[in-house]
């Protein structure tokens, strides 16, 4: 195993959540589905399941979210309709949802989000997603309260793309998401992405082309952001359908194929100072490779990473 390896794989594991904070994650995510699946709102729950990085796990140290989907009956709320065959006002059904939480958790916070319920208790958030089941695949529809229309969404989708992709790159592609989004959260407000548009570019890159080690997949991901200005170094087939222009800013497909951008107001001049980090750091993987000592390789690779 090479020095950079070897310094990734010690970095990606002090990015590990603690076992302690998987536990009460897991914990209160058990309870609080337990507690929605009791009382007038049970009775329109069909199932819950988990979503996110936390599903995922690509959530990173220290674990502040978990997201939960809650497919409900859609015939039981006003304007659902026979079989479920018409939909609910979004607002409706937030709201329901909201004074549901509330209720359950008075001594909490609670509040309504665009798409979900945030609750927030001492160690962690955890964000309710109420939904419904769309008649094809996996795919789920999500309430959006500013738009009040129903969105198409997969997180099953986005798990089964993710998975392919670690499988592809030998269970390095997970690893090497952990420690792309400790980079990007280290970047300034002004450039850094959401974490979900970091590990969507990153599993797109490492499907097309997968690479073998963890040292290959970071540097892969900067490189691929490179061949957006058309100055990578490493090979590969195209730009796999994630564009940048001053028009329309980045564009980066959704995995699940529903025809979202998910890297949606991301406008030009942020994602141009992304890539001159991302640039910066291709160029410092590089200089580490050609690095003489340990403490040089070191050098590198941490200033690359952003890594305090």
């Amino acid at each position: 195993m090479s020095n950079i390896e070897k310094l990734l794989r010690e970095m990606v594991s002090q990015l590990e959540p603690s076992p302690a904070k998987k536990s009460a994650a897991r914990a209160s995510h058990q309870y609080l589905r337990s507690l929605m699946s009791t009382g007038g709102l049970g009775d329109r729950i069909v199932d819950s399941y988990l979503s996110g990085s936390y599903a995922r796990n690509t959530a990173v140290h220290p674990l502040r979210d978990v997201d939960i989907i809650f497919l409900i009956d859609a015939s039981k709320w006003p304007g659902g309709g026979l079989l479920g065959l018409g939909r609910p006002n979004p607002s409706t059904v937030l709201r329901s949802f909201a004074d549901a939480v509330r209720y359950r958790y008075s001594r909490s916070s609670a509040f309504q989000q665009r798409r979900s319920i945030r609750l927030e208790l001492n160690h962690l958030h955890i964000d309710c997603v109420p939904a419904i089941k769309a008649s094809d695949g996996d795919y789920i529809l999500v309430g959006d309260r500013k738009e009040d229309k129903w969105i198409k969404s997969s997180p099953k989708m986005h798990q089964a793309a993710l998975t392919n992709a670690n499988q592809l790159c030998a269970g390095c592609a997970v690893p090497a998401v952990k420690l792309l989004k400790a980079w990007n959260s280290s970047l300034p407000s002004t450039v850094c992405l959401r974490s979900f548009v970091i590990e969507t570019i990153a599993v797109t890159a490492l499907t097309a082309v997968p690479r073998g080690t963890l040292e290959e997949c970071v540097l892969a991901f900067f490189d691929f952001l490179a061949l957006l200005r058309n100055d990578a170094v490493l090979l590969w087939g195209g730009k796999l359908g994630i564009s940048l222009d001053d028009w329309s800013g980045l564009k980066v497909p959704d995995l699940a194929q529903t025809g979202a951008n998910v890297a949606g107001g991301v406008d030009y001049d942020q994602a141009g100072r992304l890539l001159d980090h991302a640039i910066r750091s291709r160029d410092g993987l590089l200089s580490a490779r050609k690095a003489r000592t340990e403490a040089s390789v070191a050098k590198h690779v941490l200033a690359a990473l952003r890594w305090n």
